[in-house]
């Protein structure tokens, strides 16, 4: 190999990592878009908002939810630019994140009921909905921010 065909390998290289930061920016770009966001907060409040709704009435409420998960998911895909799989490492951390935000407003609610608040679950599911998805609208800023520079850092090819 000549240094001429060391260089062009390493440019290729280098081109592929460029082009794999790209999309992995835009792929955060867009799944953690505003109505993305918000549609997962309303389906989120609503899942343990039910849990304050008298017996007939509390599971009425996850059908529509459903429903707005299903119409969700199919636009999302749909739509969706860059498709990349689901990793084993992205899967462990969206089930974590998921667990996590149940036992905290379970135990965020529970602390709600004991203080007196009429409908423990709404509150606090509203509470941390609205949190989260400011937390997400900035972290989606931060990231594309930064793949920004790093493409301006590559320059133009």
């Amino acid at each position: 190999m000549t240094s001429h065909d060391a260089q062009a390998a390493q440019a290729a290289l280098d081109d592929v990592r460029r082009r794999r930061g790209q999309s992995r920016a835009e792929y955060v770009r867009y799944g953690l878009s505003r109505p993305y966001l918000a549609a997962t907060a309303v389906l989120v409040f609503a899942a343990f908002a039910s849990f304050d709704l008298p017996n007939p009435w509390g599971g009425a409420v996850l059908l529509p939810s459903l429903v707005l998960f299903a119409g969700t998911l199919a636009v999302y895909l749909r739509r969706a630019s860059v498709r990349m799989p689901l990793t084993s490492r992205q899967a462990l951390l969206a089930v974590a994140l998921g667990l996590a935000l149940a036992a905290a407003i379970r135990l965020l609610s529970g602390a709600a009921e004991a203080g007196g608040v009429p409908a423990p679950h709404a509150v606090v599911s509203a509470v941390l909905c609205l949190a989260g998805t400011v937390v997400a609208d900035r972290w989606r800023a931060v990231a594309v921010a930064r793949a920004q520079d790093k493409k301006a850092e590559a320059g133009p090819r």
